[in-house]
């Protein structure tokens, strides 16, 4: 009896699967583990296939962004880069942000040092959104700083995402609570009677933004925890993140504000946010007239924002294109883009882990290189000692993006991301600098090197490769 049912309910799952239009190679991956384990598959396909979209995190800022937009046109000072401003105020419903001081971060002991600083400067209130906090060195010398600021009467709020955050102790969470601190965390719920149920296995906010008193924001690769202090298994951990000060900040502030009423709505649906918004969004501080945008996707989005802003970029560039990624397991269209790119004589260089945290998706990542050196794309793997998880990218030394989206579909498609797309040579140059150090620390992959893969190695590739879609 038990059998009948999982032959049926798998008959209707597969049909299903067939019928939601997805990409053929995606529907073939979910055929071939249903095929492979039936019973297991069909559960699978429950749990993290199917998008069960009960809620969402809102993805617009206001009706008002592309007159905005266009008003502010003029601060874009290379009109070659106004198509991409306009797609971006279209896909995003992202304004440009016209006054801000960037300061960038290549490490975490750099990173966590300015994020404390700032927050023990705090007066009315602290915003964190995480995927990832964990409770050790670094985890709690955060939590103790916003403990002391919820005593001090400064309103904290905090989004974690309860995948990611799996290993922050639940003792700290209770005590962050009965000292003030507003805790959500992001779920995707499956369906109303398995409410209490994690089905956020595929759906991840993995968004990480603090903003400090509306005036100060931060954004980039950077959970909170030791490893990005470089005290982790995989050695030094080096990463991009930025501070900003100026009006970018009140791009963060709304993604936060959007990000915690619908999690907290997905939990309490007569939640209301009773607070004056106006104190949330102040004057911002006078700043370094950089210019950028705010691009934020998730999987309800109606337009893959981050991966279409890439695409532009790709498209926009004329000399050259610099590239860090931790996993590179992109869709077909951005393989594309590279592609013609690289043919075109745009030079292109791409720099990789030399070692994974993440078994398959190393591999699938690296089933992908031998098409791009044939191109003529150079490919760099990082030194073996330590693991790059930077998410930059460079165009034409006028521009870049920087934030939480890896160069793979997770990021594209199914992850709620945020990137900062930044107009300026000076702030673009200082990337490139830092983009070339890594490289001098960096082993080249030639194709002739990467053909002389073990047989076995290259399997793995292929057969990682084969689920790409689903990691």
């Amino acid at each position: 009896m038990l059998s009948w049912f999982f032959i049926i309910n798998a008959a209707i799952t597969v049909v299903v699967i067939i019928l939601e239009r997805r990409r053929p190679e995606k529907t073939v991956a979910w055929l071939i583990i249903f095929a492979a384990f039936p019973p297991l598959g069909f559960v699978l396909y429950l749990l993290v296939g199917r998008n069960w979209k009960r809620h969402k995190l809102n993805e617009e800022f206001s009706p008002y962004v592309k007159e905005l937009v266009y008003k502010e046109m003029h601060h874009i000072e290379n009109p070659d880069y106004i198509p991409l401003v306009k797609l971006l105020a279209e896909n995003s419903d992202s304004p440009i942000f016209v006054d801000n001081s960037i300061t960038i971060f290549r490490s975490g002991d750099e990173k966590f040092e300015a994020l404390i600083n700032e927050m023990k400067k705090a007066k009315h209130h602290i915003h964190l959104e995480y995927y990832m906090i964990k409770s050790d060195n670094i985890g709690n010398k955060i939590i103790d700083v916003l403990l002391q600021k919820a005593k001090e009467g400064v309103k904290v709020r905090l989004i974690l995402d309860r995948m990611g955050s799996v290993k922050f102790s639940k003792k700290r969470i209770k005590e962050l609570k009965e000292n003030g601190v507003d805790i959500v965390q992001y779920t995707y719920v499956l369906a109303p009677i398995l409410r209490n149920i994690n089905t956020s296995i595929n759906y991840r906010n993995h968004r990480k933004i603090a903003v400090i008193d509306g005036r100060v924001g931060f954004v980039g690769g950077m959970n909170i925890g030791d490893e990005y202090c470089g005290k982790g298994k995989l050695g030094y951990w080096r990463d991009s993140h930025i501070m900003v000060k100026g009006d970018f900040v009140l791009g963060l502030q709304g993604v936060f504000i959007d990000d915690f009423i619908a999690t907290k709505k997905a939990r309490e649906p007569n939640y209301v946010w009773t607070e004056d918004f106006d104190e949330y969004f102040p004057e911002p501080l006078k700043a370094d007239k950089k210019t950028m945008q705010l691009v934020t996707s998730g999987p309800d989005s109606m337009y893959p924002s981050i991966m279409h802003a890439v695409l532009k970029m790709i498209a926009m560039a004329k000399d050259h294109i610099y590239i860090t990624t931790p996993y590179f397991v992109p869709p077909e269209s951005v393989m594309e883009a590279l592609r013609i790119a690289a043919l075109s004589g745009v030079k292109i260089k791409l720099i990789f882990p030399g070692t994974f945290d993440h078994f398959f998706v190393y591999y699938a990542s690296r089933s992908y290189f031998s098409e791009l050196l044939k191109c003529g794309v150079e490919i760099y793997l990082y030194r073996k000692d330590s693991f790059i998880h930077s998410k930059t990218m460079m165009v034409d030394g006028k521009i870049v993006t920087v934030g939480t989206a890896n160069m793979d579909i997770r990021s594209y498609e199914l992850n709620y991301e945020v990137n900062a797309v930044i107009y300026d040579n000076e702030i673009t140059k200082e990337f490139e600098d830092g983009f070339m150090d890594d490289v001098s620390q960096s082993e080249l992959l030639t194709l002739e090197k990467y053909e002389k893969t073990p047989k076995i190695i290259k399997f793995i590739e292929s057969f990682s490769r084969i689920f790409s879609e689903l990691l």
